[in-house]
């Protein structure tokens, strides 16, 4: 299937958008934080899902290999299309859709629209202690959780920390989170 793609944006149509590859126009379906960080005739590089559902291929765009995998992981639950899952990725970012799940934030996860607290539930029971991606966001959610015990509010704390280099340690990431 279609794993990537890098193309230039032709049109901005939320939830989706247009992206020319070498003349062919991809209609791509995509969270709607994306929209924010791409301008018409960008070039971009896409990680990209390709589901064919009645006889139809759609295909569904991230920025970053984590909002791929979060995807991925969110549409094998039962009942978890692929709507409700771009949805979650309209409001969370992978790490904080994570931390709701392995902390069991039912609240968090049925306050999107079209997800309740049964299929809230769904997610949790089939995804804890599951997530590849877990391991990667385990630093950052401690530091979220540090910072916010320090003081900042839980969205300060994810801004502070995503314009950091990954690879630095919890302390580390937190001392230079409350420089800023």
């Amino acid at each position: 299937m279609i794993g990537r793609l890098k193309g230039r944006v032709l049109e901005k149509l939320p939830p989706t958008f247009i992206l020319d590859v070498s003349g062919i126009g991809f209609v791509v379906q995509a969270p709607l934080t994306i929209f924010k960080k791409i301008e018409t005739d960008q070039e971009i590089i896409i990680y990209t899902k390709c589901l064919i559902k009645d006889e139809e291929a759609f295909i569904y765009g991230f920025l970053t290999r984590e909002e791929l995998d979060t995807f991925e992981e969110l549409i094998s639950v039962p009942s978890v299309g692929p709507k409700s899952a771009l949805n979650l990725l309209s409001n969370f970012s992978p790490e904080e859709i994570a931390q709701a799940i392995e902390e069991e934030n039912l609240e968090l996860l049925s306050s999107i629209s079209k997800i309740g607290k049964k299929i809230a539930s769904k997610i949790i029971l089939e995804l804890k202690g599951k997530l590849s991606f877990v391991a990667k966001t385990t630093t950052f959610n401690q530091a979220v959780n540090a910072l916010c015990a320090l003081g900042l509010s839980r969205s300060e704390a994810i801004n502070r920390l995503r314009r950091l280099p990954n690879n630095l340690s919890l302390e580390e990431m937190i001392r230079q989170a409350l420089r800023m």
